[in-house]
């Protein structure tokens, strides 16, 4: 039996492999989707619509938000009666280095971004089995969207957790209230810039250490 010659593999770049990985791994929006994405770029011109993976996410404004959610709900063609979910991403501000491709290389550049939070809506068509993510901004040191419970009576709830844990205020809400903390509690605990700190447990008579100061 003679054996096989050495396969051999072809010198790539850095980013020809970064490609090859990126398109193993990407999916394209289903037809359904798709309907949808152009539905809602015909009725909203300015309207920022994302493909990634086969999600598709409409970016808007706090002005335009409560039209986008009514016309989601509304329209037959989308039909998305239920909101599932609501949630916030904290970016804080300050200088990050960003690694940019250039012809000459890979050279890092600081980069002064300003704070801000992304408030998520998950919408759901039951009539038409697809889902749609609505993405606002807002600064973080000003973060105020207005509420959507009159368009979508599920998010009372859904906004109360984001405003207790994110900060975000949800103008118009019925009952804006924590839901967790105690409503002297002084700061929002999922926000990137809230302190590490200890908890005191008083049932123990002790304290449970910051997370890099603990033992498991």
């Amino acid at each position: 039996m003679t054996d096989h010659p050495r396969m051999q593999v072809p010198d790539v770049s850095a980013q020809e492999k970064l490609n090859q990985i990126e398109a193993s791994v990407s999916i394209t929006l289903d037809q359904r989707t798709q309907r949808v994405r152009d539905r809602l770029a015909s009725a909203f011109r300015l309207l920022t619509l994302e493909e990634f993976r086969g999600e598709l996410t409409a970016v808007t404004t706090p002005n335009e938000l409560l039209a986008l959610l009514q016309f989601c709900k509304t329209d037959p063609e989308l039909a998305c009666e239920l909101l599932t979910d609501v949630t916030g991403v904290h970016w804080p501000g300050g200088t990050r280095e960003h690694r940019a491709q250039e012809t000459t290389g890979w050279p890092t550049y600081s980069v002064e971004d300003e704070g801000r939070i992304d408030v998520l809506y998950i919408l759901l068509s039951v009539t038409h089995g697809h889902r749609l993510r609505v993405r606002v901004s807002v600064p973080d040191d000003a973060a105020e969207v207005p509420s959507a419970v009159e368009v979508y009576r599920s998010a009372s709830m859904l906004e109360r957790e984001v405003f207790d844990l994110m900060g975000v205020q949800f103008a118009g809400h019925p009952r804006l209230e924590r839901l967790f903390m105690p409503e002297d509690w002084v700061g929002h605990p999922l926000r990137k810039d809230y302190p590490l700190g200890g908890v005191a447990v008083q049932y123990k008579g002790a304290t449970v250490p910051p997370p890099d100061e603990r033992q498991y």
